[in-house]
């Protein structure tokens, strides 16, 4: 198995790259197990941190799947060739931000309103369950927690649709988006009144989920969506540099 030490630059992406090769080539065959992360870390010359980035990275997008204590192994999907091209275009295009937002809006509307054709009284019980955590985590005063709670509020109604590939896609979305506005939707969860709103824009979502009424669920999701977005466009037109990126998004936002 012959591998080049990494660059300096997007190190991760490097690591995902060369790994790409390989299977394309077909030196890694589906059911092949990777070699270990210190292994590889040492080959590629990179630190551990950016193979585990590497791995999981091609793990979103469908290329392989890690079992606890039995190592990482090359998938045979062909879901994987639907899920590559976006998660290599999020993970290389930082600047993707607003067509993230866009995207956001169709994948997670449809999704508000399958899961509440589709959702067992489990899994809504597990969209509850998030609800509940969020809201714990603002009695606390804990953003970090409540980031946490909501990424798995949204990740929850995504399996409720019960659609495999809409499930990895939306991963793969919400990979790449956390890590581009994590500390901007923290502060979402800082003031009393954002706050707020937020925990009811997701109980007025989970309460029709659970009604089972798909056209309120995706209206209720899109005004959710376009409240975060408003905050991210206020944050985005604050930053160096970003008054273009800001009017860009200002034409795309939905109108009220």
């Amino acid at each position: 198995m012959k591998l080049r030490p990494v660059k300096a630059r997007r190190l991760y992406q490097d690591v995902l790259e060369q790994i790409r090769k390989l299977m394309d080539g077909g030196a890694l065959k589906p059911g092949d197990r990777l070699m270990p992360e210190r292994e590889l870390a040492e080959r590629l010359g990179v630190s551990r941190s950016s193979v585990r980035e590497a791995i999981r990275t091609l793990e979103v997008m469908g290329a392989v799947s890690t079992r606890p204590g039995g190592g990482t192994f090359v998938r045979d999907t062909h879901a994987a060739d639907i899920i590559q091209p976006l998660a290599m275009f999020l993970a290389i295009e930082r600047s993707s931000l607003l067509d993230m937002f866009e995207v956001r809006r169709i994948f997670e509307g449809a999704a508000a309103r399958l899961a509440a054709e589709r959702a067992s009284a489990d899994e809504a019980a597990r969209i509850r369950k998030a609800l509940r955590g969020m809201e714990e985590s603002f009695n606390l005063r804990d953003s970090e927690k409540g980031e946490e709670f909501d990424v798995e509020f949204h990740q929850t109604v995504a399996e409720a649709t019960h659609n495999d590939l809409l499930i990895k896609l939306f991963r793969t979305l919400a990979e790449e988006f956390s890590r581009v506005v994590s500390t901007a939707r923290r502060q979402l969860y800082t003031g009393n009144g954002k706050a707020q709103k937020i925990i009811d824009q997701h109980r007025a979502i989970c309460d029709a989920i659970e009604r089972h009424e798909p056209d309120l669920a995706a209206r209720q999701m899109l005004e959710h969506l376009s409240y975060a977005e408003r905050h991210f466009r206020r944050r985005l037109s604050d930053g160096r540099g970003a008054r273009a990126g800001e009017r860009r998004l200002r034409r795309r936002a939905p109108q009220r």
